[in-house]
């Protein structure tokens, strides 16, 4: 802090001679007359920079006001949807790839009882030698590989109970809002 001297004169923070100053309301600091003028002219410029980071900040107000969908938490969440469908997609196509290759195993399976099935009923209708007892057989096994056909007994798909994806929340001032999966 400046020091009165025995006349009565401060230094100057300036240049830290002894001479006339004036106090700066705003730091508390003595100037000579000569640098109070170099200390206003450095505020003003302080408050240029300001003026100029405001003008900034209210062109970016005004764009994300135009086009909210740029906002850092609408990217956020997009990119969260992204990564979650990307994630689904691979293991979708996974479980796809693995269907099929299991799927000619079963089909195989199948062709076989059909065709087995297909020489018993030509044997029988070539002897004449069928009765009520093997109508209801053929049936209840030809309704069998139906069934088999639209839900295989060998493959079964199953929902985990560790998500694929992680869920998102968004908190609002301290409150959690909807839980989104």
């Amino acid at each position: 802090m400046a020091t009165a001297t025995a006349a009565g004169k401060a230094r100057c923070v300036t240049c830290g001679k002894e001479k006339s100053t004036s106090r700066c309301d705003g730091c508390s600091q003595p100037f000579c007359y000569k640098h109070l003028g170099d200390h206003r002219q450095e505020l003003n410029k302080q408050l240029d920079e300001i003026e100029v980071s405001r003008d900034l900040f209210r062109q970016t107000l005004t764009e994300q006001s135009a086009k909210p969908e740029n906002q850092t938490l609408m990217k956020q969440i997009n990119q969260w949807e992204q990564d979650s469908i990307a994630k689904i997609r691979q293991t979708a196509n996974e479980a796809r790839k693995l269907i099929m290759k299991h799927t000619t195993k079963y089909l195989t399976e199948i062709e076989t009882k059909l065709n087995t099935l297909t020489k018993q009923l030509r044997e029988s209708r070539a002897e004449d030698d069928f009765i009520e007892a093997d109508l209801q057989r053929w049936n209840k096994q030809l309704t069998q590989m139906n069934n088999e056909l639209d839900k295989p007994s060998t493959i079964k798909i199953q929902h985990a109970l560790t998500p694929l994806i992680n869920t998102i929340r968004i908190n609002l001032s301290g409150n959690l809002s909807v839980l989104y999966f």
